[in-house]
Formats: C-alpha cells, sequence, structure tokens
C-alpha cells in the first residue's frame, strides 16, 4: 500500500511509540538499502522526504490504517463493510443487476491491498490496491487469484449528503434570512458525529455536506458528489419537485427524505433517521 512520506512523516513524529508500519519491497535511500519486512524508520523516512521520494510501499495492516484514519479521515476513510469472500461475490452480484436498472453505477472500493495467494517459491503482490474500484466484471477477473479465506475491507461508492432547499419564498424577504438559517441548522443536524448518531463510518461532516439551492443545479451535483442522500427542505415549490423528478429518472434507487422543522428536542431523533434512510439500499424488500 502506497503512503505518502509526509503522511508518514507526522504519524511517526506524532505517536512514536503506537505508530508502526514495515516496508513491503525493498527502498534504496541516499545509499542506504532498506529491505522488505523492515520496520520503517522516522529517520529515514526524513532522509526520504529530503530526497524528494514522495511516496512509498508500506504493508497494509488494520492498525496502521487506523491511524491514517485518525489524521487523514477524508482521503483515507473507514470501512463500512466486512465480507467474506463468498459475501462480496454475492454483493456485487446483486450490486451488477441494480446497476442495469439505472444510469448511476454503484460499486464498491476496496480498503487495504488485497494478496494475491502465493504460488511455491514466488513472493505475493497486491492484487487489488487500496481505493480501487471493484464491481462484478473485476471481480470476475480477480477471484480466482485470491485465497477463499481471504477477508475483504469495504466502503460503498456513494457518500455524501445533498441539503436541498429553496431560499426564496412568497412569504416576504424576511424568508432568505428563515431559510438560510434553517439550512445552517440542517447542516448543523447532519454534521453532529458522535458514537450514537454517526451517519456512516466514512461519512466526514467536513467535506460530505453539500447544500444545492438552485433547482438546475440538483442533478449535476448528484452526480458528480455521488451523493448518497438528498434531504429536502420544507415547502418547496414546482421547479424544486420537478429538479427532484428529475433525479429519480436517472436513478430510481435515490434516497431521499423531508427535513421536519427544527426543535433542538428532536435532533437526535432526527439524525437516527438519517442514518437509517442514509444506510438503507432501496433496492432490497
Amino acid at each position: 500500500m502506497k503512503v505518502d512520506t509526509p503522511k508518514l512523516q507526522n504519524l511517526l513524529s506524532k505517536y512514536p511509540t503506537e505508530f508502526t508500519c514495515n516496508y513491503f519491497s525493498d527502498v534504496v535511500v541516499v545509499g542506504k538499502k532498506l529491505k522488505a519486512g523492515e520496520a520503517v524508520l522516522l529517520f529515514d523516512v526524513n532522509n526520504m522526504v529530503k530526497s524528494g521520494i514522495k511516496d512509498v510501499e508500506v504493508v497494509y495492516d488494520v492498525t496502521m490504517y487506523e491511524y491514517l484514519c485518525r489524521e487523514y479521515p477524508s482521503e483515507y476513510r473507514r470501512p463500512v463493510r466486512w465480507l467474506s469472500y463468498f459475501e462480496i461475490d454475492k454483493a456485487l452480484e446483486e450490486i451488477e443487476k441494480v446497476n442495469a436498472q439505472t444510469k448511476r453505477k454503484r460499486f464498491l472500493v476496496n480498503i487495504g491491498d488485497v494478496y494475491e495467494k502465493e504460488a511455491k517459491g514466488q513472493k505475493s503482490g497486491a492484487i487489488l490496491k487500496h481505493n480501487e474500484k471493484l464491481d462484478y466484471q473485476k471481480w470476475k477477473t480477480v477471484k480466482m487469484h485470491i485465497n477463499s479465506e481471504q477477508k475483504f475491507f469495504c466502503r460503498n461508492s456513494e457518500h455524501g449528503i445533498i441539503l436541498f432547499m429553496s431560499m426564496k419564498s412568497e412569504g416576504g424577504a424576511d424568508y432568505v434570512d428563515k431559510f438560510s438559517k434553517q439550512a445552517d441548522l440542517i447542516a448543523a443536524m447532519v454534521s453532529r458525529r458522535t458514537d450514537k448518531n454517526e451517519i456512516a463510518p466514512d461519512f466526514v461532516p467536513t467535506e460530505d455536506v453539500h447544500p444545492v439551492t438552485v433547482p438546475g443545479q440538483l442533478l449535476e451535483e448528484y452526480i458528480r458528489t455521488n451523493a448518497r442522500l438528498i434531504i429536502i427542505g420544507e415547502n418547496i415549490t414546482g421547479p424544486f419537485k420537478e429538479a427532484l423528478l428529475q433525479v429519480k429518472s436517472y436513478d430510481p434507487f435515490v434516497r431521499m427524505m423531508v427535513a421536519p422543522p427544527y426543535d433542538p428536542k428532536t435532533v437526535d431523533h432526527f439524525l437516527q433517521q438519517v442514518k437509517i434512510v442514509y444506510n438503507a439500499d432501496r433496492w432490497k424488500k
């Protein structure tokens, strides 16, 4: 798994006794050979950075990845699913059937490196790389080279929430301010991340909330962000309803929900509803 050397430098400096990782392959730095399997040391990483080596291949493991998630949550998103060899085969086949019914093409994203099963006397390499797109067609070409005992950490191709609401109303100029505040409040609600109300393990509040106030931009933003859920504001008008129908035509399985009037007493309940809809697959009965 390739990791940027400045990131390794930061992690080794910040967690000197906790964070560890090992080289996947041999590396030569300022004339010194660092062998595969050896521990990555801060001294050597400092030399890599000075020498202009931008990244290095390290052995993927769950603990190392957790530190990357902690420090760089949007670049190293947490896995959402932990699947066996046979479970991922079934999941990808199901997604393939769903994709035949929609213009949105869903897939799984592989977390970490998956190594090829070793042939006698040969060193195995990574057959699936970190953050690699995995659909059923790709899976059929690699599955025979992977040990059937392999477990897979994955996340979904969709992530993020679109807040879709009007900033105008026939009720007067004060409505602009009212609806603006409502948008801010809903954004704050979905951004409140606690153990109880975590939307999803790979949801990053600072990156994954996308406001849309112009109906003609909804479908474009839905495609661009690959958002998983659209939260609809109250009192939407004709053009907003038409925009929602346009998205529905593009993707019959789009997830949508209407935001209730803001009430501090019901914030936790609202977040629970967001969590349920966000993580549901509408093609499943």
